[in-house]
Order: structure tokens, then sequence, then C-alpha cells
């Protein structure tokens, strides 16, 4: 889900992509979801250094997590994401609130990845992560996300992708409630 449209007037978002929790448990979030809110059905990835690679706060590093996304509407997803390291961004996230869950970025659209790449970064704000997901084909284009510490204005990271033509997401380990595939 990203919506490349022409904004009027250079803004740099065009929409709301998804919100992020970070988790220290992913499959409970994911079940708590579903039971107390039936927010789902879930897909559940797994990354590493096979299919995800990038730097964090400017260092090469190998993010490994697990991912849990969900649709809200037509538009609009939940993810829900467990590190499984200890010096990702995620990992850090959680130690800073004594691993509770909590909103941990939001995904904002851009009409223009680099021209809104470019004035984020001439604001000053800093660069946590810049990583590359590969998607449905190991071989094939590979989405970019850059998260942005807006910290101070937003209380979360911000989030801005650059989803190539012909990307597409890798088939989930599971779904869950299983019966929803």
């Amino acid at each position: 889900m990203n919506r490349k449209t022409t904004e009027p007037d250079g803004q740099l978002f065009s929409g709301a992509n998804h919100i992020c929790i970070v988790t220290a448990d992913l499959d409970s979030a994911v079940r708590r979801c579903w039971d107390r809110y039936r927010i789902g059905p879930w897909r559940v990835f797994s990354y590493d250094g096979s299919n995800m690679k990038g730097t964090t706060d400017g260092e090469d590093f190998e993010v490994k997590m697990r991912a849990a996304l969900a649709p809200l509407g037509a538009t609009f997803r939940i993810e829900i994401i467990e590190p499984m390291d200890e010096r990702s961004v995620y990992a850090e996230a959680l130690r800073r609130r004594g691993g509770a869950d909590h909103v941990h970025h939001v995904r904002l659209d851009v009409p223009d990845f680099e021209r809104t790449r470019r004035k984020l970064m001439s604001l000053g704000i800093p660069v946590r992560m810049d990583a590359q997901f590969a998607g449905g084909s190991t071989d094939g284009p590979r989405l970019r996300g850059i998260y942005f510490d807006a910290t101070d204005y937003l209380g979360c990271l911000l989030e801005i992708a650059d989803v190539p033509p012909g990307f597409s997401m890798p088939e989930p380990d599971y779904v869950y409630p299983s019966d929803a595939q």
C-alpha cells in the first residue's frame, strides 16, 4: 500500500500508510489485537540478513525481527514488530520503555521519496535507520524505508518509504487467525 499522488503546493506527504507498535511478544500482541478488537487478519513475516539490510545510526547492521501487518480500512494498516536482536532501533525502544508495548513509528506515504528525504534531512531531523526489504522475489526490487527521529514533535519515529514498481510482499510465515487465509 503506497499512494504516490501529486500533491498541491509541494506537500511532502500524501497519506498515512501505517502505525507500528513495538512489542517483546509478537504472537501475544497479534492474538490480543484480534481477540479484543477484531483487528486482522494478521500476516506475520520474519526478517534478517537474508531479506533485509541497512544501517542504524549510520552503521551497517543486520536487523533481526518479526513483523505482523493487518489492514485497518482500505488504505491503512497496523504493524507490530518484535525485535530479535539487542541493537536495533526496535530493541532500543523497548529498553527505553521498560519492555512495554508502545507506538514506535508512523509511516506516511510520499509523492516524491527523494524530495521528501532531502527536505527532512535539511530540517536536521536525524536518520535512525535506513533499510532495504526484499519482497516476494529475493532478486526483485527492494522497498527502502527510512526512519527519521521525529520524537520531539510526533513522540515517535517517522518512516517514509520508496516502493519500486513491481515490489510485492513476500509470503507470510503464517496468518492469524488461520481461517482468514
